[in-house]
């Protein structure tokens, strides 16, 4: 009883309002909003290095079996990899595909060469954040070096 009538016990009770409480919830809410998209895009442009890293990787390994073979390997056996086609990125987020040209080559010494080839490297789920990525969607490199892109971004930006 001594509490609850003395005055100075009341005044010294600390704690939060339930409008305090709303307010608080309401900023977090709206920093939420802000930053949530700005960090899946930094996501997107992060991965993006496993497409690109997956192509320059094959395309250096398409440069040493020319050399010692005088064509471009047709198929990713012929380069080492096991499997079937397409090629999964080190990090697993891009599949990647080789056309060789011409389309009747086969890729080994003594017959048809291959002169040429265009890789491209697609989101490997259908799930993936990356298929999400409408800037930035496949990217392709030709032996010439030409790097390519679909999506609404250019090379330029989107190989950077």
């Amino acid at each position: 009883m001594f509490y609850k009538n003395n005055p100075q016990v009341v005044k010294n009770q600390s704690g939060f309002t339930l409008m305090e409480l709303m307010i608080t919830v309401a900023i977090i809410g709206v920093l939420a909003a802000i930053s949530l998209p700005s960090y899946n895009e930094y996501v997107k442009k992060t991965k993006r290095t496993d497409a690109k890293a997956g192509l320059l990787k094959i395309a250096q390994m398409q440069e040493s079996y020319f050399v010692q073979n005088m064509t471009y390997a047709k198929t990713p056996a012929q380069l080492g990899f096991s499997g079937t086609p397409p090629i999964p990125t080190e990090n697993r987020e891009y599949k990647i595909s080789i056309a060789a040209t011409p389309s009747s080559c086969v890729g080994t010494s003594g017959s048809t060469p291959c002169t040429g080839y265009t890789m491209t490297a697609q989101p490997l789920t259908a799930t993936s954040m990356q298929n999400n990525d409408t800037e930035c969607s496949n990217f392709t490199l030709t032996n010439t070096g030409l790097k390519g892109i679909s999506g609404s971004g250019t090379a330029a930006n989107c190989w950077k």
